[in-house]
Parts: structure tokens; C-alpha cells; sequence
């Protein structure tokens, strides 16, 4: 599934620019050029476009012989437009928070799951063009090779930042570290982060620390980095994170592998800092790195260059822009297919899915090669069912059998496209069914972008449904430790619950096992319920419907065996549960049995204890009006005498069972041990019990966002509604937000600092820019109280969760 992308928005004030498809010419040429590695596109001059292909390829070769274990070989393309003038380039670079371009921007590096884009103009100066690409280009090379869960942010970050001033001279002499004095000015005015702070700070609390804090960060990361190529110290580098990732406490790793403890290292690292002068370091290659030879330039047809900027504007998030482009696109050129498959990508962007489809469709007629096309019809098709929470209960035979078959087509096109992967693992997943497929196709995946945070939780997914424990908590773990995303931070929350609950429940299955085991090894038979087996003496094979019949025998027993077991002082009933009340502070159960009707009491629903022995009903919890009456059920209770409420006991256990149920007399069955996992293939649940089984899935997932969302401090409000539009002017960004009373205005100081979270699907690629148009998903929004006369706002903007459409607030 594809992730959530929310935005955070910085006002500047600036000159608007308006943004008009004219400023590139249709008069232009626009020249492909392909390079070993790269897939470079433009209006500039030939010359021109191949200078910036052979920098790219020099610097690529440069990081391949300095880190020679280095995997450069990514599963993802990367295509560079290289525009003619920065004029020509405006209408393409990125936008601020407030709506207007970014006129500062010389080069932009902007990775996606299919594609890479590199822009650029050739009229900007080289340092400021190619400091950013590079920079960004290197943690493209890290995530690719090691991923956010394997190098810590202090070594990627540093990395990124010295590699970034890279700088070669006749193609054969390159200066690799040249000093950053804005980073040493930093540091040389600043206090420095202490190492183990350093070296504790995740992905994601990088990105919650304040502006100042995060710029001493990067200098800090960069200068340890320099020190240590600088003092041919890389090789304890290597060591301290081989020992880090095999969990060796840091501090005790970092003296392992450089002989100095933090203190020492931090005081090396100031003088260093201190110092007048600093080292860089030059290699000379024994050959030119020259590429124009293996270089290959065509000329792109109008329509061509219109698919590749609409293509360009989609992966920046420029949906309406990209809808121009691919427009003029497909009226020149109908049957293009990579400028429908763009378009339906927009199309399923803005959830109109019938025009995607018949987008995608257009795309594969044209061209039965295009991986891409095949990838995202499927995914549009896995999309069909799902409710306002994003589950898909199942997906029909015919569904399934489609979708793979599209997927499997996109993986013989192009094996390294790893979406494919992932999404058949999903449909497995999905079905409960080929889960060591799905398992299989996702270390696949993850062997192309070991980094994948999506496919490792995937991953842990399946292995908690296989009752993998260890493996899935090992990924959930290292994960939850490396997250920068707040999505997959929630998702990985959500895994280690189910895991934690799916574990004891297993755990508690087994313990009663061994305890059974035990009692028969002792010949103390009355304390538990045996297992038992049955022995043919007539030397004839069992018939088919003899085997049905003992295998259903056996299902039962096993079931007699795992439900709770009745202490003395209690009573066990075999009925349903016809309804549930809360009335004046009391709890009572309407039990009906085969042979009568009887009231129950509870305290409270937090004492019962609930085993689900039933398909789709684990982890059922009870609430007032909980509609199970289509559900068989042990019921335990411990009696007591008829009060007032007419209440026969207690309610102390509910183990949901299936409707063949019935408790089975273990005497009559010859006992023996059985070395085989307490498991029984249960059946599915009929239509009233699904119904009833979705509503309670319902109220769960509702009850768990209530839980994951933020609760407001001292001073803050909150309220649910709808994001009627977002406001920029001269004056700041303001948020119109009409709640359950009143319409607010509110403001930020600090827009990075706005929390932005989704629990809906229905929020999927929503972006948050000026003049949006209303949102139709309703919104959890908090708000500092305080208003404020001399811009007529009603207080700051502090949080926005988006929430299903049945959502309410309590509050």
C-alpha cells in the first residue's frame, strides 16, 4: 500500500509567481540523452546536457572506487532534466509553504518508489546546483545499500555533508572533504551535542527538534565524519557499528573501537574544530573519467517532453500542474503509454478510480512492456472493498487471480520493481493464504532496497500471522527505533500490540498443554481434560466420511482442551449471549441456552476474560450493546444468589467457540501424550456471525485512534470538523477549520512544528498548501487558545489527524 504523504509548510515572503505551462516553449527541442546511469532529459544545448551527465557519472564513479562494497546498482532509474535557463526551469521548481516557488532552488534531488527526478538549469553555479543533488544523492546511495534501520542519522547525515562539496578538476584529480565553514562556524560558536546524545538520536527525533538544534546536528555530524576519514580512522568507523548493530552498548563499542571514550573523542573533536586549517583529501584516478563515448542522444517528439514534465510535476506532488502537461501529452499523442499511466496515477490521486482505470487500460494496449501500467492497475484493483478504515476483509478468487496476474506480469517486465513484490504479499497476506510466498517475494524486495521500512513491516506482518514471534518483534523493534515517519511510527504500534496479545494467547495454550501433559505423565487424569487419539482394531481403512467425521471429533476435543477450565466454586453453561445492557451503573448478560433463558452480572468488561476459538474472533472485547447473539459460547459464571436484577451469578470468562460445538466426555477415549500444537481448522463464520464481527472490528480500530490521538496540554482545545481552506498572505498561513459550533481561524508561528497524522486511506497524498481547495475527510484539529486581535485569528494550530468518516469525538 502506498504511503501517506502530508506535508509541512514554511511561510517566506516573496514575490508570487504564477505558474503558466507557456514559459517552456513548444518551439523548443527538447534532446534525450542516455548515459550508462542515467536517463537525462532538457531543452538545453546537446553539450550542455552531456557536461551534466558526465558530472553525475563522475561523481558516481568516484563513490563506486572510494566505497568499492558499495552497491550503486539501484532498483530505481533516475531521470535529470536539465532546463536551459532558469527561467525555464521556474515553472518546475519546488513550492514553498506559502504557494510560490522556490526561486532560491539551482538543483533538486526528489526520489519516489519508481522513479528518481534530478533537476537542474545550466545557468546556475555549480556549487549551489550539484551541493544538494550530490548531498541527497548520497543518502539515496545509503538508504539503498543499508536503509534508516541499519546506519544511524549522525553517519548518514555526515556522510551526505561531506561528500556534498565534491569537486574534480581535467577529469582525473577530485577533491573529496573540503572544509564547510558554515559548519564550522557553528560548532565554534556553540556548544557541541555530547557524543552519546549524539549518537541516541533517531531519524525521528531529529525531525521534532527545534531548527537551531538540528543545524548543530548536521555540523557536529559532519565534523566527526571529517575527522575521522581525515585521521584514517574509518576502519574503527566500521567496527563501532558492527558492534552497535549486534547490540553492544554504544558507549562500551565506541572505546572498543577507538581506543577513546567519549570524553577523549569529544575533546579531540573540539581542537579539531578549533583549528586553522583542515586537510581534504584528493584522489587521482590513473585514467580520465570521461562517458561521452557511451553516451546516446535522440530527439523527443512534443508529446514526448510533455509526458516527462507531467511525469515530473506528479512526483513533486503537482497534481493540477502535472494534469496540464498530460494533457497535451495524450491530445497529441492518444495512445501514449507512459503519459497514461502518469495520468492515471493522477486520476487515482484525486480517488477518481473508473478514469484511472480506463487510463491504465489505454496504457497496456499500447504497450504490453510498461511494468508501471500493469503495477498500478493492480494496485487500483487491490483498493476496490476497502472500507473508511482501509481494511479489505478479503479479496474474491477473481480478484485475486486478476491482480496476480497483472503482477506477475510487472515482475517478468521488471524484476527490480519491488512494488510488485509487496503487493502480492499483500494480497497473501490479505487471503491468509501462500504466506511463505508472500514471505519469500518480500525478501526479494528487501534484498533490492535492504532499506524499505514498508516491506520490512510487511514483512513482520506475515510472520506474525505464522506465529513467527521473534522475527516479527525483531523488525518491529529495530524499525520503531529508526522511524522519521509518523505513519509507519503508528503502524509499527499497532504491529507490537497485536503481537503482545497474539503471543500470550499462544503462550497460554501451550502452558495448559504442558500442564496437561504433566498430569497424565503422573496419572492424575481428574485435573485436566486428556488428549486423546482413536485406535482402529478391525485393520480396515476409515472411509472419507469417517475421517470428516474424526477430524471434527478431534476439532472439538481440542477445543474442550483450550477453553477455560471451571474452578470449583463455578459453573459452565453452553449458549449464547442474546444481548449485553449498562443500566444504573450495572452490567448484566442475557444467557440462552438449549434448555433455558438466565441473567448474569459483571462489574465491569476490563475482569472477563475472552478466548476467541472462532475464525476472525480473536482479540473480541465486550462492550454495552455488543451484538453477539449469533456467536456459541462457553460462559463461566460463579453463582450467587437472585438479587433484585434477577442476575443467576457472576460472568467471569466468554470463550467464543464454533456453533458444532459441544462439551465432549474425555473419559471414553484412549489417552495418550501428543507432541502436536494445541491448532484446529475452524470454518468459516456465517453471514450474521461476519456482521457481527466487522462491527466489533469497527469499534476496536475506532476505540485504538481515540488512544493514538494526540490529547491537548494545559491551555489547548480541540475539536473534529472539516479543512474548509488554507490562507497565505503577507501576514501568515491561516487554517479555516469549521467544527461541530463554529468556524475557526487559526494561525501558526511555526508551521514545521504543525502534527500531522491520518487514519484513513481516504487522506491518502492529501497535500496541505495555500488556497486548498475544502477537504472532505473530517479532521481532529488542536488548538492553543489564543487569540489574537491584530490578525482576528482564534488561537495557533497545533495538531491535525484526519479520522474515518464514522469517527466521533468524545470530547
Amino acid at each position: 500500500m502506498k504511503n501517506l504523504k502530508i506535508y509541512y509548510f514554511v511561510v517566506l515572503i516573496l514575490l508570487n509567481f504564477s505558474f503558466t505551462p507557456g514559459n517552456v516553449s513548444a518551439k523548443d527541442e527538447w534532446l534525450q540523452v542516455r548515459s550508462k546511469n542515467f536517463n537525462l532529459f532538457g531543452n538545453a544545448k546537446e553539450k550542455d546536457i552531456r557536461k551534466v551527465a558526465t558530472k553525475l557519472e563522475q561523481f558516481r564513479e568516484t563513490f563506486r572506487r572510494v566505497f568499492n562494497k558499495t552497491n550503486l546498482n539501484s532498483s530505481i532509474p533516475t531521470n535529470v532534466i536539465v532546463f536551459k535557463s532558469d527561467n525555464a526551469y521556474k515553472p518546475f521548481k519546488p513550492k514553498r509553504a506559502d504557494g510560490k516557488t522556490d526561486n532560491l532552488i539551482a538543483g533538486y534531488f526528489q526520489s519516489g518508489e519508481d522513479v528518481n527526478y534530478i533537476t537542474l538549469s545550466t545557468e546556475g553555479d555549480d556549487a549551489d546546483t550539484y551541493g544538494t543533488i550530490f548531498h541527497e544523492y548520497v543518502h539515496f546511495i545509503n538508504n539503498s545499500n543499508f536503509g534508516k534501520s541499519e546506519i544511524p542519522p549522525w553517519v548518514d547525515e555526515g556522510l551526505a555533508e561531506y561528500y556534498q562539496i565534491f569537486q574534480i578538476e581535467n577529469d582525473q584529480t577530485v577533491k573529496l572533504g573540503l572544509p564547510q565553514n558554515s559548519h564550522l562556524a557553528l560548532l565554534q560558536q556553540n556548544k557541541f551535542i555530547p557524543l552519546e546524545t549524539l549518537f541516541s538520536i533517531s531519524n525521528y527525533t531529529l525531525h521534532q527538534n527545534e531548527n537551531h538544534s538540528r543545524s548543530i546536528f548536521y555540523a557536529e555530524s559532519w565534523a566527526l565524519i571529517h575527522y575521522l576519514v581525515q585521521n584514517k580512522k574509518t576502519e574503527g568507523l566500521s567496527k563501532f557499528l558492527t558492534l552497535s548493530a549486534n547490540d553492544v552498548p554504544s558507549e562500551k563499542a565506541f572505546k572498543e573501537a577507538f581506543q577513546l571514550s567519549y570524553a577523549q573523542m569529544e575533546n579531540e573533536l573540539r581542537k579539531y574544530v578549533g583549528q586553522n586549517r583542515y586537510f581534504y583529501s584528493i584522489v587521482n584516478f590513473p585514467e580520465k573519467l570521461v562517458f561521452d563515448k557511451e553516451m546516446q542522444t535522440t530527439i523527443l517528439s512534443e508529446a514526448e517532453s510533455n509526458a516527462y514534465l507531467g511525469d515530473l510535476l506528479y512526483h513533486t506532488n503537482r497534481d493540477e500542474d502535472a494534469e496540464i502537461y498530460l494533457q497535451k501529452a495524450i491530445a497529441l499523442t492518444p495512445d501514449s503509454s507512459m503519459a497514461n499511466t502518469t495520468y492515471g496515477m493522477v486520476k487515482m490521486r484525486q480517488r477518481k478510480y473508473d478514469d484511472a482505470k480506463n487510463y491504465f487500460e489505454k496504457a497496456i494496449a499500447e504497450n504490453q512492456k510498461n511494468h508501471l501500467a500493469f503495477y498500478n492497475y493492480a494496485f487500483l484493483l487491490s483498493r476496490e472493498g476497502r472500507d473508511e478504515f482501509g481494511y479489505v476483509h478479503s479479496f474474491s478468487k477473481e480478484q485475486s487471480i486478476k491482480i496476480r496476474d497483472l503482477l506477475k506480469k510487472a515482475i517478468a517486465i521488471n524484476p527490480a520493481f519491488t512494488e510488485s513484490y509487496e503487493l502480492i504479499a499483500f494480497v497473501d497476506l490479505v487471503n491468509n493464504e501462500e504466506l511463505d510466498e508472500g514471505v519469500a517475494y518480500l525478501q526479494k524486495a528487501l534484498r533490492y532496497q535492504p532499506g524499505n521500512q514498508k516491506y520490512a513491516i510487511r514483512l513482520a506482518e506475515i510472520y506474525l500471522r505464522q506465529d513467527k514471534f521473534a522475527e516479527s518483534r525483531a523488525i518491529a523493534e529495530k524499525i520503531a527505533k529508526t522511524t522519521d515517519d509518523p505513519q509507519i511510527k503508528q503502524q509499527v504500534e499497532n504491529l507490537v500490540s497485536n503481537l503482545q496479545k497474539r503471543e500470550e494467547y499462544v503462550a497460554n495454550a501451550k502452558a495448559r498443554r504442558k500442564q496437561n501433559e504433566e498430569a497424565i505423565a503422573t496419572g492424575d487424569n481428574n485435573e485436566v481434560e486428556p488428549i486423546f487419539i482413536r485406535r482402529r482394531t478391525d485393520g480396515k481403512k476409515p472411509t472419507p466420511e469417517e475421517l470428516a467425521k474424526e477430524k471434527e471429533e478431534d476439532e472439538i476435543f481440542s477445543m474442550n482442551r483450550a477453553i477455560r477450565k471451571a474452578q470449583s466454586s463455578e459453573v459452565q453453561s453452553l449458549g449464547h449471549i442474546q444481548k449485553i445492557e449498562c443500566k444504573n451503573n450495572a452490567i448484566t448478560y442475557t444467557v440462552k441456552t438449549e434448555s433455558e433463558t438466565f441473567i448474569l452480572s459483571s462489574k465491569d468488561f476490563e475482569g472477563l476474560s475472552l478466548v476467541a476459538l472462532v475464525a476472525n474472533l480473536r482479540d473480541t472485547q465486550i462492550g454495552c450493546d455488543a451484538k453477539i447473539a449469533a456467536v456459541k459460547a462457553v460462559i463461566t459464571y460463579k453463582p450467587q444468589p437472585i438479587t433484585k436484577n434477577a442476575s443467576r451469578g457472576e460472568l467471569i470468562a466468554i470463550d467464543f467457540v464454533p456453533n458444532n460445538f459441544r462439551f465432549m466426555d474425555a473419559g471414553k477415549y484412549q489417552v495418550i501424550i501428543e507432541d502436536s500444537e494445541d491448532s484446529a481448522t475452524l470454518s468459516p463464520p456465517a453471514p450474521e456471525e461476519k456482521e457481527s464481527i466487522d462491527k466489533k472490528r469497527k469499534e476496536l480500530i475506532i476505540e485504538s485512534i481515540k488512544k493514538a490521538l494526540r490529547q491537548p496540554q494545559s491551555g489547548e482545545k480541540r475539536d473534529i470538523g472539516f479543512l474548509e481552506k488554507i490562507e497565505c498572505t503577507n501576514k501568515g498561513m491561516y487554517f479555516y477549520l469549521k467544527g461541530r459550533t463554529q468556524t475557526f481561524k487559526l494561525t501558526t508561528a511555526s508551521p514545521q512544528a504543525i502534527q500531522l497524522l491520518s487514519f484513513t486511506p481516504e487522506s491518502e497524498a492529501l497535500e496541505l498548501e495555500c488556497n486548498l481547495k475544502p477537504v472532505d475527510v473530517p479532521v481532529v484539529f488542536t488548538y492553543k487558545v489564543e487569540e489574537n486581535l491584530k490578525v482576528k485569528s482564534n488561537g495557533e494550530i497545533i495538531s491535525l489527524e484526519f479520522v474515518p468518516k464514522s469517527f466521533t469525538l468524545d470530547n
